[in-house]
């Protein structure tokens, strides 16, 4: 009987690594050419640094996002996305939240660099995240919509 209840648990153990590193891996879909992003932005050929209340403002956003995301509460998860990425991600984002919910796994995640302007009112930056099977970097980019700082983007990156 003990046996087979250590057994259990290892298999439970390993269905939840498998199922993570597959959602974590699918975080924000492929890039439109099949592949995983790259580092480079896409607004313009240089990043220049933010004001001390924008990067604060998407700072903010970032944690927001993410807290929602580890709270397991899909549609408020979904209110920080841009109108088109929301759209384009909403299924996959509610498909990860219930997986991730299910097993009860909290993502962590940190800023890895500063958010950068790459546009008048377009940024980005890199934040690390850190989950059972490992430690990933994505790239997430931020359009201003007037006065609020949308996610226009989110993506694992190498």
């Amino acid at each position: 009987m003990g046996g087979s209840r250590v057994h259990l648990r290892t298999t439970l153990v390993a269905i939840v690594l498998v199922t993570v590193a597959a959602l974590v891996a699918s975080c924000g879909g492929t890039s439109s050419s099949g592949g995983q992003a790259t580092p480079a932005s896409t607004t313009s050929g240089s990043a220049t640094p933010m004001s001390a209340a924008d990067a604060q403002a998407v700072r903010d956003l970032t944690i927001a996002y993410w807290s929602a995301y580890n709270a397991y509460d899909s549609e408020k998860t979904l209110s920080y996305l841009d109108e088109a990425y929301r759209a384009s991600q909403e299924k996959t984002i509610r498909d990860e939240i219930g997986q991730i919910k299910t097993f009860g796994v909290k993502l962590g995640v940190s800023e890895k660099s500063p958010p950068v302007l790459t546009g008048t009112d377009a940024a980005e930056m890199y934040v690390t995240m850190k989950e059972p099977t490992g430690t990933r970097t994505l790239l997430m980019k931020f359009a201003r919509r007037g006065d609020v700082w949308v996610i226009t983007f989110a993506e694992e990156v190498n």
